[in-house]
C-alpha cells in the first residue's frame, strides 16, 4: 500500500512539474496574443527595471533594426522573454535571428512566420539581448517592440514598450 501512495505521488508531482519546466526553452505560442507566460502568478505591477532600445528611430519598410533588451543594473538579469513588432495590438513584420543564438529563438504567431523572439533554455542570465527585425513590405506606420521579460519563474513585466519606430 506505501509503495502505491509514493507511486501515485511521484506520478502526479512529475506530471504537475512538466508544464513549468517545458516553458524554460521559450515561451508556448498560447502567449502570443495576450503575451502573458503561463507562469501560474500575476505579473509585476511595479516599473520594469529594463529597457527596449531600437537602433534607430526611422526606417523604411523592408528595412531592419537592431533591438536591445536590457537591464537597468546588472542584477536586471533576463531569464524569459517574449517580444513582437506591433502596431496598436496587431503584430507586424518577421525576426532575423541567427540559427546558433544562444540566448533567442524566433517562433510562428498565428500564421506569420517568426513574428515572435523568445528565449531558449538560458543558464546563465544575461544582463542584455539584441535581435534583429525585418519590417514588411509595404508597411507605413509607427511600430513598437513590445516585450514580456522575465527575471525569473515568478517575476515578469508584460507588455513593455519601446519607444515609437517610424516605418515609411
Amino acid at each position: 500500500m506505501a509503495y502505491r501512495f509514493v507511486f501515485v505521488s511521484l506520478t502526479l508531482a512529475a506530471l504537475c512539474a512538466a508544464p513549468v519546466l517545458s516553458f524554460s526553452a521559450g515561451a508556448p505560442t498560447d502567449a502570443c496574443g495576450d503575451m502573458i507566460p503561463q507562469h501560474h502568478t500575476d505579473p509585476q505591477k511595479s516599473a520594469a527595471p529594463y529597457k527596449i532600445n531600437l537602433a534607430k528611430k526611422q526606417i523604411k519598410s523592408g528595412e531592419g533594426v537592431t533591438v536591445t533588451v536590457q537591464g537597468n543594473s546588472a542584477k536586471d538579469t533576463i531569464k524569459g522573454l517574449l517580444c513582437q513588432a506591433r502596431v496598436g495590438e496587431t503584430p507586424v513584420g518577421s525576426f532575423d535571428v541567427p540559427p546558433n543564438n544562444s540566448f533567442i529563438q524566433t517562433i510562428d504567431c498565428g500564421k506569420s512566420k517568426r513574428s515572435a523572439v523568445t528565449h531558449k533554455k538560458i543558464t546563465t542570465a544575461p544582463n542584455s539581448i539584441s535581435f534583429n527585425w525585418v519590417a514588411p513590405r509595404g508597411l507605413s506606420e509607427n511600430v513598437r517592440m513590445t516585450c514580456t521579460i522575465a527575471l525569473n519563474g515568478g517575476v515578469f513585466w508584460v507588455k513593455e514598450q519601446s519607444t515609437d519606430l517610424k516605418v515609411n
